[in-house]
């Protein structure tokens, strides 16, 4: 039993479930990221020294940084755009 004066959460309805890794809108992620980078990274195609400077080194090609990159990314776009809509909201 809480101790808060009211539920965080009102309904379930009320979480958003973030988008599936093919479903991300490529505008969401090219922002201020140069779009040839991003078709680059997003197909793991960077060179050595591009690996080591985003910090991710070898391990930039595995499908599964790349994707959880992508919905990390996706998740905190979304998580604004709900925030604009309904005053608040969180990506965890």
């Amino acid at each position: 039993h809480s101790t808060l004066p009211r539920p965080l959460v009102l309904h379930p309805a009320h979480f958003f479930r973030p988008l599936d890794f093919p479903s991300v809108p490529l505008h969401w992620l090219s922002g201020p990221i140069d779009i040839t980078f991003l078709r680059r990274f997003l197909s793991a195609e960077l060179s050595e020294l591009e690996c080591r400077r985003i910090g991710f080194r070898e391990q930039t090609g595995r499908k599964e940084l790349i994707e959880r990159t992508v919905l990390e990314v996706a998740g905190t776009v979304l998580a604004c755009k709900l925030a604009v809509r309904y005053g608040v909201a969180a990506n965890v």
